[in-house]
């Protein structure tokens, strides 16, 4: 059988073809294992800039408290600790607190992306 098979040329071009094939199925796979992460990161660290604005405002010292609501936020996620990771930046301006966060990761293949969500609520004002 396994003769029979080695002579067949028809065979062995399909071999030949599959195998040219999963390379460029891997790399379709990979995009878009790395699309859906950059999007459900995105996502993340929006909410959780909306996330500090949002506890801030209600606080006495709402850029301190922004930046711990921040990081309490994402407990748990890898490298979630103001440092390398993720940083967080608060201003206060006119009555509004703008709180901005940023987060980088690392996709599949090595790459770094760097995301930015950012925030703006007045002082008072409960969402």
């Amino acid at each position: 059988m396994m003769r029979k098979f080695l002579k067949d040329r028809r065979a062995a071009s399909q071999l030949i073809s599959s195998a040219a094939l999963i390379p460029i199925l891997l790399l379709i796979l990979a995009s878009t294992v790395n699309i859906a992460v950059v999007s459900n990161m995105q996502t993340l660290v929006n909410e959780a800039a909306f996330e500090g604005a949002r506890i801030g405002i209600k606080s006495d010292t709402p850029e301190q408290t922004a930046q711990m609501a921040v990081v309490n936020f994402g407990n748990g996620i890898s490298g979630w600790k103001i440092g390398d990771r993720l940083s967080v930046n608060t201003a206060v301006n006119s009555g509004i607190l703008t709180v901005e966060v940023r987060y980088t990761f690392t996709l599949l293949g090595g790459q770094q992306k760097t995301l930015v969500g950012k925030s703006s609520l007045r002082l008072g004002d409960t969402p």
